[in-house]
């Protein structure tokens, strides 16, 4: 458990009749004593303060909060710390929080927040939460098991080749051979459909909308779903550029993805919202 450090002051009591003899024993040969008890009195505090400013640091915690599920409980939070999950079960301090339905592994607890096994798409070992303690940041990556974990793109997407996106019943791969875009469907209607386009072409709209590139007739996607531009390097915007997707345009998280504040993802049916906030915390904890 976290906590503040408390500073005891732990002194000797001497008795009473010590305590007025060697006051007035003191004063009596050493005009200065008052003087040097002041400095003396001064030093304590410093050190004091000190002390505190060594073991009493900011760090930047992690909130997951469910904010829509199937089996969980909405509202539910989770602290995390750069050493793990407060109050996990696991009770190992190395940067880490899994997430998944098994609780046992070989008599060992291996997952710090335990998923619901009743919901379509989870798996025992679903996602994982680290610690950068270089770059002093979370970081999120789907660990395999279970249908993925995805990143609802509240925010502009840098494109590299091999990205997952999805949206609606839809999976596309991204590929890019400068300058050029491809986008190939591996799931739903249009799956093994292949579209090319150079940086003249954009932005390239995906949606219901007749003036659409990519067209679906899809009452669960947006008129406007999302666009791809090119403005140096490509970029996947949600929605039309000015107003998001009404149900989201996601990024596959295969590899290690920086958490932002406000970052939404899912896993199986739960939608978490990760946000961060600084607090104190004592590095010596007793």
């Amino acid at each position: 458990m976290f906590s503040f450090k408390r500073l005891c002051a732990c002194c000797f009591v001497p008795k009473p009749d010590d305590i007025h003899l060697d006051t007035i024993e003191k004063d009596h040969n050493d005009p200065n004593s008052n003087s040097n008890q002041q400095e003396s009195a001064l030093q304590l505090v410093t050190d004091s303060k000190s002390q505190l400013n060594q073991t009493i640091t900011e760090i930047t915690k992690l909130t997951l909060s469910i904010i829509d599920t199937e089996g969980m409980q909405i509202g539910t939070e989770y602290e995390i710390y750069p050493m793990g999950l407060k109050g996990s079960s696991r009770r190992i301090q190395d940067g880490c929080v899994y997430a998944g339905t098994l609780r046992f592994e070989n008599n060992i607890i291996i997952n710090d927040i335990i998923l619901s096994e009743n919901e379509k798409g989870v798996g025992k070992k679903h996602f994982l939460i680290q610690f950068d303690k270089y770059q002093k940041n979370y970081f999120l990556k789907d660990l395999g098991d279970g249908m993925g974990t995805f990143i609802r793109l509240d925010k502009p997407l840098k494109l590299k080749s091999n990205h997952i996106i999805s949206f609606g019943d839809s999976h596309l791969v991204i590929t890019i051979e400068q300058p050029n875009l491809c986008l190939k469907f591996i799931d739903g209607p249009k799956t093994e459909e292949k579209f090319t386009y150079g940086p003249a072409d954009g932005p390239i709209k995906i949606g219901r909308m007749a003036d659409c590139n990519i067209r679906f007739d899809d009452s669960s996607l947006s008129r406007y779903q999302c666009i791809f531009k090119f403005e140096d390097s490509w970029y996947l915007i949600d929605g039309d550029g000015r107003k998001l997707s009404t149900n989201g345009t996601w990024l596959f998280c295969e590899d290690f993805f920086e958490i932002f504040d406000g970052l939404v993802f899912k896993a199986g049916q739960t939608l978490f919202k990760a946000q961060y906030n600084a607090e104190m915390i004592n590095l010596n904890n007793d």
